[in-house]
């Protein structure tokens, strides 16, 4: 009698989990309940028989794959959770309500919840202190990133690199980037960029080909690519790069760049 009434409890806190949604601690605790009331009864029986044995297996199988659902579940809640918060922070930032995002964030970071969430919410205090021209905690905020590696944050750095006319270093920052996220696009353009208009042209090529490789509808990698190959007296080169970006959508100042590059290529080069 009590083995059924056990097995009746963890057949209820595993339907109550996977099918009616219950807690995850409501449904284990019934499942424990169960699995021990089986364990005590066959103990104090003295005659652990092999299907008893069997039972206890299955009882303790079903203990492991509830924990670990309830684990995954609670995870994918968290996650679910933090994206919408996030998105929320983006819409605030995105219309310069950098103070708003920043009230967020502390609440968010209060919280708590997955992993990475702390590189997420540096990288948007970075954002807000930037709107705020805040640069004290601009940097401070971009520091506590550092030790995360994400591209974001060599994005911003090599940004703020820029910014306070560091060209060297921001170049340094975008060919590290570029170097650890090989198939990140804006990586390997601003690192062929920067290189170009530093009449590192070598480098440049280099960089611009894996932006083309990894976009071929980007009209930016395709300008400067064929601005690199023009640069070169590599004209014909350069007349293919340029006409596949004029096809692009692009605005009337690139179409005009692209046309002068055209017109003064050497006849019959």
């Amino acid at each position: 009698m009590i083995i059924a009434i056990s097995a009746v409890s963890i057949i209820y806190g595993l339907l109550g989990f996977m099918v009616f949604d219950s807690t995850a601690a409501t449904s284990i605790l019934l499942c424990v309940i169960g699995a021990v009331s089986i364990i005590v009864r066959l103990v104090l029986s003295k005659k652990i028989k092999k299907k008893s044995v069997a039972l206890i297996f299955f009882v303790s199988l079903c203990l492991v794959v509830l924990v670990l659902s309830g684990l995954t579940g609670t995870m994918e809640r968290e996650r679910a959770k933090s994206v919408l918060a996030f998105n929320e922070v983006d819409s605030m930032l995105e219309k310069g309500q950098a103070e708003r995002a920043l009230e967020r964030l502390a609440n968010i970071s209060k919280k708590g919840g997955h992993h990475d969430d702390n590189t997420e919410i540096r990288l948007r205090e970075f954002r807000a202190y930037r709107l705020l021209s805040n640069e004290t905690d601009e940097v401070r905020a971009l520091e506590k990133c550092a030790i995360y590696k994400d591209v974001r944050y060599y994005m911003a750095l090599a940004s703020t690199q820029l910014r306070a006319g560091k060209q060297t270093e921001a170049l340094d920052t975008y060919i590290e980037a570029a170097a650890m996220y090989p198939h990140y696009h804006e990586a390997q353009l601003n690192a062929g960029y920067l290189s170009f208009i530093r009449g590192e042209y070598s480098r440049a090529e280099f960089y611009l080909l894996r932006a083309c490789i990894i976009d071929p509808k980007d009209p930016h990698s395709l300008f400067f690519l064929g601005s690199v190959k023009y640069a070169q007296g590599m004209y014909p080169e350069a007349e293919g790069y340029l006409q596949r970006a004029n096809k692009l959508k692009i605005d009337a100042s690139m179409k005009r760049d692209i046309q002068d590059l055209l017109d003064s290529m050497p006849e019959g080069a």
